[in-house]
Order: C-alpha cells, then structure tokens, then sequence
C-alpha cells in the first residue's frame, strides 16, 4: 500500500494497530482472553439471522469491556457508505446521521485502511467526521476496529466513552480478535439472507407461473 501522500496521524490518535484476521493470534492469547473470546463465540454460535447476530456480538463486546456505549457500522458493498446497524449507548439521531464513506472520519479510515483507530478524546480529534453530533453526544475514548471475513472489510465495530479512558493494549487484541469472529458470522448470516430472499424469488415466480 503506498503510503507517501496519506495524512500525518492527528496527535490525539494515540494509537493504530494493523488488523490481522490470523487465527493463532486467536488461538494462543492469553488464558483470560481466550474465555472472554469463547463468550462471544458461543454467544454468536449457530445464529443466522444478522440483526441478532450484531447485537449478541456487540452486547458481548461491550460486557468484555465493561463499557455501555458502542455499535457496529455496515459497509454498503454499492454506495461504500458505512452506517450503523446496531447501537447502545448513543441516540438515534447520532446513529441515523454518522453515515460515513469510505476514507471518511475515523470510523472510514478504519474500513479503508482496515486497521483499527484509538482516539484520547474524539471530540477534539481534527480527522474525526460531524464533530458536531460527537459533542452533542458528549463522546471522548473512542476506538474503532474493522469487522473482516477473507480479507474482506464488512463494517466497522466502535466502542466509545463519555468518560477520559485509556483503552488497553488488551482491550485492543481483544476487540480485534472478537471482528474477526464477528466477521465470520455476519458473512455467514448474509449469505443466509441472501438464500431466502432467493427461495422467496423463487416462490413467487411459481406462484405466478400456475
């Protein structure tokens, strides 16, 4: 990736982390990180619906973390535009209004990039989108990681406080690691949809055909 015209990283983004979708990361964290990360395996285990699927993983994320704010952002493959799908701890007119493109904001870079973002204190982040809706909500500790199936960025999970925090590097292994099994799942519970909007096709065509 050439990097020799990308913008100088704004001094309160304290730290970005190269997202890794390799297993053994995974598999050999530490004993505590491994039973947080079998939580949310088997929270997600066996769901297909997608809507269920983001907020059981993203409930789970947010007990690991003992915080009460965060959401997940879905890329729109068409549009590339990011948008919150689910929410806890932020308003629905926030939720509604962070539709973010690609490269856009700090949740945008993530996704483009797909590498996670920690900010000291988003609401005085120079890269960060509607700065306005940010201070409303009152949001300081930010960090956003991408949600990735096969290489493939599907979204973004952001985890937030209206507190001063200083997201660990723990916090951070951690939320990675739950992407890369929430990414699995949400490919999956897509392709689920996409199989019953098929078979639902294919019953009206029959329907119509007699």
């Amino acid at each position: 990736m050439n990097t020799a015209n990308k913008e100088p990283v704004p001094k309160s983004t304290v730290n970005i982390t190269p997202h890794t979708t390799d297993s053994s990361s995974v598999a050999h964290g530490r004993p505590d990180d491994l039973v947080a990360l079998s939580r949310v395996a088997a929270a997600i285990s066996g769901l297909v619906d997608l809507e269920a699927t983001l907020k059981v993983g993203l409930d789970t994320a947010l007990a690991i973390l003992d915080s009460a704010i965060g959401g997940i952002m879905l890329l729109d493959e068409n549009t590339k535009t990011l948008s919150y799908r689910v929410y806890y701890g932020i308003s629905d007119e926030y939720a509604q209004k962070m539709r973010l493109k690609l490269g856009e904001g700090v949740e945008g870079k993530v996704a483009e990039n797909a590498r996670s973002i920690m900010v000291e204190d988003i609401s005085i982040e120079p890269g960060a989108a509607h700065p306005d809706l940010i201070s409303k909500e009152g949001l300081k500790a930010f960090v956003s990681v991408p949600l990735m199936s096969k290489d493939k960025v599907l979204g973004v999970m952001n985890v937030a406080s209206r507190l001063p925090r200083q997201f660990t590097e723990k916090d951070i292994h951690l939320l990675h690691s739950t992407g890369d099994l929430l990414g699995l799942a949400i490919e999956q519970a897509k392709l689920y949809e996409e199989l019953q909007r098929g078979r639902e096709r294919y019953r009206q065509l029959a329907r119509f055909a007699v």
